[in-house]
């Protein structure tokens, strides 16, 4: 699982966060050198704008580089595949690239 804090700028969403190892029973900090692209991963992402976290039951890693991480958003509650799209939102709603911003994030951890 990824938790982190999600920030938003014009290229899309971006998070501040952790790894954690839940495949034990002493959840552990883990390394993105772990993570491989194709990886499925859960995410806890925390909107502080809005005062709420995001649960996102499945996410696939697309690529890592220098403790960043970039995921593609496959499965959410329709409840929160609208908060996160909300506060994906930018002023420019016309083109489907600007719609779609909430589908990859982009995490440091």
């Amino acid at each position: 699982m990824i938790e982190c804090i999600l920030s938003k700028n014009t290229e899309g969403l971006t998070g501040e966060g952790c790894i954690y190892d839940l495949s034990s029973s002493s959840p552990t900090i883990s390394q993105p050198e772990h993570l491989h692209p194709g990886d499925y991963v859960k995410l806890r992402l925390w909107l502080l704008e809005e005062n709420v976290c995001v649960f996102v039951e499945l996410a696939e890693v697309q690529w890592i580089k220098n403790h960043w991480i970039n995921v593609e958003v496959l499965s959410a509650s329709p409840g929160d595949q609208a908060r996160l799209r909300k506060f994906a939102s930018v002023e420019d709603q016309s083109s489907l690239s600007s719609r779609r911003k909430y589908d990859r994030i982009l995490i440091h951890a």
